[in-house]
């Protein structure tokens, strides 16, 4: 494929989303690599909520009660305090996270002016944030034996904020997977989320999807190679203008 017949047009923002071992990261190198080749200049990102201001306020109170502190090998945190003060937890999160995301749009907005071809890749994004601030949650109410009302949360101001910053410009890519073979490619890894974690997160991100009606591809890359996902992340680029909308099958 040659650069000079290969555009992105308007889009500013890849954004490949999903559970743990579905081939975010490589896909990101490779798509990276490409697209540097075809003349863009290109940011990789990961933006996820453990970057925020959240993440160093538990990583405080972890230092003061270690305790009352868990985090996964995925990097979500919950601490007792999360489930008390929810709806100031959710206003601490947005803040961090859309910090780093105007910092970075400012970065992208210099170099328009320099009048370069420029895309982002972030191979974790808002949706994956939301995801792990949900899941964050849901294990503290559950230590402190209350319910959780996922629609509730998927309603909420700060995660509508979220989902408009999301769909800007953006092309969302979900990659996803069967549970034993995500597992098996974390061990690989060396990571070792426990099974329900991982079906917590794919149900998650799906569940979000579907209420917050965000439009996105999907890919299953269950039993395909780094090249076929590649391939089909390409194919989802050149034809994304004429399909605004992708199911989630």
């Amino acid at each position: 494929m040659k650069g000079s017949k290969f555009s992105l047009g308007d889009l500013n923002i890849l954004a490949l989303s999903g559970p743990d071992g579905t081939g975010k990261t490589s896909c990101a190198k490779f798509m990276a690599n490409f697209l540097s080749r075809n003349g863009y200049h290109v940011k990789r990102v990961w933006i996820k909520n453990v970057h925020s201001i959240a993440f160093l306020l538990i990583t405080f109170l972890g230092k003061l009660s270690p305790n009352h502190v868990i985090r996964s090998t995925s990097g979500t945190f919950v601490t007792s305090s999360m489930a008390k003060y929810r709806k100031v937890w959710l206003w601490v999160e947005l803040t961090g996270i859309l910090l780093k995301i105007l910092g970075i749009k400012a970065y992208l907005f210099m170099l328009k002016l320099g009048a370069r071809k420029n895309i982002l890749i972030a191979d974790r994004y808002l949706l994956d944030s939301m995801v792990h601030i949900t899941i964050s949650l849901i294990l503290s109410k559950n230590e402190n034996g209350l319910s959780f009302k996922l629609c509730n949360l998927a309603n909420s101001l700060p995660f509508k904020i979220l989902r408009s910053f999301l769909l800007r410009a953006t092309l969302i890519i979900f990659l996803d997977g069967e549970v034993p073979v995500l597992l098996k490619r974390n061990m690989i890894a060396n990571k070792a989320d426990p099974y329900g974690y991982m079906v917590l997160q794919r149900r998650l991100y799906k569940e979000l999807v579907r209420i917050l009606k965000i439009p996105c591809a999907y890919i299953n890359t269950t039993g395909k190679s780094l090249n076929e996902v590649c391939s089909e992340v390409l194919t989802i680029l050149k034809e994304r203008r004429g399909n605004k909308y992708f199911a989630i099958q």
